[in-house]
């Protein structure tokens, strides 16, 4: 269970305690002075799964809410918007079951706490995928293939930026709306 708190204020306080114990080759004790420390680290890690699901389940259900006020989106219908959800990972994530340190153990050995974080992150890629799978299902009653317009990420610090920001992006996008629906990733 240590690896997994690597990174964590826990990770540090509590491997120099399992640190201190096998230098003083406490195991050998009546008393196991490593199940305080699995505990704590226990704790703490449930508390970090917990947040990290509730963090994707709400980064879901922002996307969902995003996409149901997307036009194209709503032009399909329940099957179809579900099998895009499906498709493209904005699902609802699944239980945790996390009720026992070994449980904790087990949650982690699955999917550890950067593979969590990792999904969180992700959800704004599905959910753009989940928009071009839906112009693209749209696309022989909208008459062509959606056009893909990448926008460009940055810093902008001050008013001339943004100027020259949506300018330069006001010109991809008229091109593009001309050739057919745009998607915009």
């Amino acid at each position: 269970m240590r690896r997994h708190a690597a990174g964590l204020p826990i990770g540090d306080e509590v491997g120099a305690e399992l640190d201190a114990v096998a230098e003083r080759r406490s195991l050998l004790e009546e008393m196991d002075p490593v199940a305080p420390c699995t505990a704590k680290l226990a704790g703490v890690l449930r508390g970090e799964l917990v947040r990290l699901r509730a963090a994707l389940a709400q980064a879901v259900a922002d996307a969902v809410a995003r996409l149901g006020a997307d036009d194209s989106w709503r032009r399909l219908d329940e099957a179809d918007q579900g099998a895009i959800l499906l498709r493209v990972g904005l699902g609802e994530p699944r239980p945790l079951a996390v009720e026992t340190d070994e449980a904790v153990q087990r949650e982690l050995d699955a999917r550890n706490l950067a593979a969590w974080r990792a999904e969180v992150e992700a959800v704004p890629a599905r959910e753009a995928a989940a928009l071009e799978a839906a112009a693209k299902q749209l696309a022989p009653a909208t008459g062509g293939a959606p056009v893909a317009v990448q926008v460009r990420r940055g810093t902008l610090t001050d008013e001339d930026a943004v100027r020259a920001w949506l300018d330069e992006h006001e010109r991809k996008l008229m091109e593009a709306v001309k050739k057919g629906t745009v998607v915009v990733k």
